[in-house]
């Protein structure tokens, strides 16, 4: 059995949700960074690191990867507005991200901390907020 790639689960559950969807224009959730001269408001997602689960007979098929989520907008009010909608969509969340073979079975998902950025070259505001996310993934 293979391994799950959660990302594109997590892209795909953060974008079925329409107030959130409209809010990124229906597609800009991006994986790792924003693509250069994007100036409106937009989620960047990554994993900050990950911790497998154990038992006495092995792997637990656990994972807890600490994910940032990374709310941007030309202004500090759009980007808070923004990381309060991913939050709302995110924390506490149990059930099933993405779907077909790509599904993955989440377990809990616990909101960690946040701060605020700005990005002086891209004229950008931020807010950056970490989640521990228990999945399954096998």
């Amino acid at each position: 059995m293979s391994l799950k790639d959660f990302p594109p689960a997590l892209r795909a559950f953060l974008l079925a949700d329409a107030t959130l969807s409209t809010a990124v224009g229906t597609s800009r959730i991006y994986p790792g960074e924003m693509p250069q001269g994007v100036t409106l408001q937009s989620l960047v997602y990554q994993e900050i690191s990950n911790q497998g689960d154990h038992h006495m007979e092995g792997a637990s098929g656990l994972s807890r990867p600490r994910y940032q989520v990374t709310a941007w907008a030309p202004t500090r009010d759009a980007a808070r507005a923004l990381a309060l909608l991913a939050k709302e969509r995110l924390d506490g969340y149990r059930g099933v991200m993405g779907s077909g073979g790509a599904a993955v079975t989440v377990n809990g998902v616990f909101f960690e901390s946040s701060q605020d950025m700005k990005d002086d070259v891209a004229k950008l505001f931020g807010r950056a907020m970490d989640f521990f996310i228990w999945f399954d993934e096998r």
